[in-house]
């Protein structure tokens, strides 16, 4: 009788241990483009004192306030089909500042990831678009933003 209840007990401990997920749902759980800065012509860089919010975006739309950044999440919104964000750089030796705006188009597409994460939203980038301040251009690195922690885009930035 012990051993089946030892038996039964392991069973139920590999049945528990075989139900349980890899947490791979929990490494990057939005669907949000990684966006990394550079150097026109260069390498990856440093940017001191970017601010960076959200046009029309609901409540506070600050995301970053002057804080020095090599890369970053910009998030979308999936009842649109265009986002806007003012990425601002504070001039060196704090007199002014320089700003541009990006603007991404993509299309919106709900699916379900798996049993574990749920529902959610993919993102097909169609176009971005940049004003030239101080940023020189835009490649996009991968045009379709999933559950997934990958470079999105590269911001090059002119040469001060």
């Amino acid at each position: 009788m012990m051993r089946k209840c030892v038996l039964l007990l392991a069973g139920l401990v590999l049945l528990l241990a075989a139900s349980c997920g890899d947490g791979s749902c929990y490494d990057n759980s939005n669907s949000l483009p990684l966006v990394r800065f550079y150097a026109s012509g260069g390498g990856q860089v440093t940017v001191s004192g970017v601010s960076l919010r959200g046009i029309d975006a609901p409540a506070d739309s600050m995301l970053v306030k002057n804080q020095a950044l090599s890369e970053t999440y910009l998030p979308l919104r999936a009842t649109r089909e265009s986002t806007q964000w003012i990425i601002e750089v504070a001039a060196v030796g704090g007199s002014g500042s320089l700003s541009d705006t990006l603007t991404v188009d993509y299309k919106s597409i709900p699916y379900f990831a798996s049993a574990e994460c749920g529902a959610m939203y993919s993102f097909e980038l169609k176009s971005v678009d940049i004003t030239h301040h101080m940023i020189d251009s835009v490649v996009v690195m991968q045009p379709v933003v999933k559950n997934e922690a990958h470079e999105t885009m590269r911001i090059y930035f002119k040469k001060q």
